[in-house]
């Protein structure tokens, strides 16, 4: 069977949708001829070493494009025709609220459509009022109605979509959870990283894997270590974004310069070191700019090598958290709550191994690998 992925976020790219699109990319190749239509982020040689085809995009803007919107929905509406063409696809996946708009400019009724929603366009077009949100609101429930399968990444989402029964029809609704590969739940922990973060036992790290946007929740974080005041607290923020600079000045105006480190990006291969060398990972994300997060593959990541959560209620990450089990539920709105719960992870430092192991367990359990490529893989083949 030929399956087209159509998504404008894909690695070199980082970040949630990206390295969602390329697990589900592994997952199909392995049973299918998979074809991946995505931006080429302005970068002129790739070394494409896949189990499937990658036709990358050329969108004017480089890898900024995204600033471009309507020569980005209109270069990308051509390319997934033309791809369409040659690739010959019996599905399509969308993937991302870019990739859903050109979907529904699309409309294409002769091939099995699947679209996975995380749930940011939902409340950046379909709840939003405004005229012009008029076009992007006929072109995702066209979309919606054409597809023969709609993917909720989350509980949560699936409750967003429900509330919106004039676009998602129900009988057409799967959840679907992103999963952790065994090998890297089982890979030997490494604890390489602690010397470079921790200058004696009392140093106590808090991590955030993420792209450094409000949407994110490292500015509450850091305003929450303010008011916390405890200097055996190390904040390490790993990732690169637009407000970088924004959070270097905060941190510097609140006096905070020896508590957060800003490690920048890393690559894929480093990240369960930063995992492993943390006592508690935080993500504290919350609705911004209209966008929410579905279910961060970062703190499913954390679970998976032991590293307890501390997540926002309300939004994905709380189907991971048994609170004061394997992780803690925080009011993501709330800089005093933010504070809190990290003071009460300082003080139960403990018992934080037993709480990492609990969370392993649950990702295990619920969260596979195994049972994401079934559920993936049953739906392309319509079982």
């Amino acid at each position: 069977m030929n399956v087209l992925i159509y998504t404008h976020e894909f690695p070199p790219f980082q970040g949630g949708i990206a390295t969602s699109a390329k697990m589900i990319a592994d997952i199909l190749s392995s049973e299918n001829k998979l074809m991946v239509c995505c931006p080429d982020y302005g970068i002129d040689n790739f070394d494409e070493t896949e189990n499937f085809f990658i036709d990358r995009i050329n969108f004017i803007g480089g890898k900024n494009f995204k600033r471009v919107p309507l020569a980005q929905y209109i270069y990308g509406l051509l390319k997934v025709r033309q791809t369409i063409r040659t690739f010959k696809p019996d599905k399509i996946l969308f993937l991302g609220e870019e990739a859903e708009l050109i979907g529904g400019l699309l409309n294409n009724r002769e091939i099995d459509q699947i679209v996975r929603i995380a749930g940011s366009g939902i409340e950046s077009i379909i709840k939003k009022k405004g005229i012009l949100k008029i076009l992007s609101k006929f072109l995702l429930k066209r979309l919606y109605r054409n597809s023969k399968n709609i993917i909720a990444v989350s509980r949560n989402t699936m409750k967003l979509m429900e509330s919106e029964n004039e676009y998602f029809p129900h009988d057409k609704i799967r959840l679907i959870y992103n999963g952790i590969d065994s090998s890297f739940i089982e890979r030997k922990k490494d604890l390489s990283l602690i010397p470079e973060f921790k200058e004696d036992e009392k140093i106590f790290i808090l991590l955030t894997v993420s792209r450094l946007l409000p949407r994110k929740g490292q500015d509450f974080v850091i305003k929450a270590l303010a008011k916390i005041n405890n200097k055996n607290i190390k904040y390490v923020c790993v990732g690169e974004g637009g407000h970088k600079e924004k959070y270097k000045s905060l941190v510097k105006s609140l006096g905070l310069d020896d508590n957060v480190i800003f490690s920048g990006g890393i690559e894929r291969s480093e990240i369960h070191k930063y995992y492993d060398s943390a006592d508690a990972f935080i993500l504290c994300n919350r609705t911004w700019n209209s966008k929410i997060e579905g279910l961060p593959n970062v703190a499913i990541e954390s679970m998976s090598r032991s590293t307890p959560v501390i997540g926002s209620r309300d939004s994905g990450t709380q189907e991971l958290i048994q609170d004061g089990v394997n992780g803690y539920l925080v009011d993501s709105e709330d800089i005093d709550d933010i504070a809190k719960k990290i003071q009460q992870a300082f003080l139960n430092r403990g018992n934080l191994p037993n709480m990492g192991d609990s969370a392993k367990l649950h990702i295990m359990k619920n969260f596979s690998f195994q049972n994401m490529k079934s559920k993936y893989l049953r739906l392309v083949k319509d079982e």
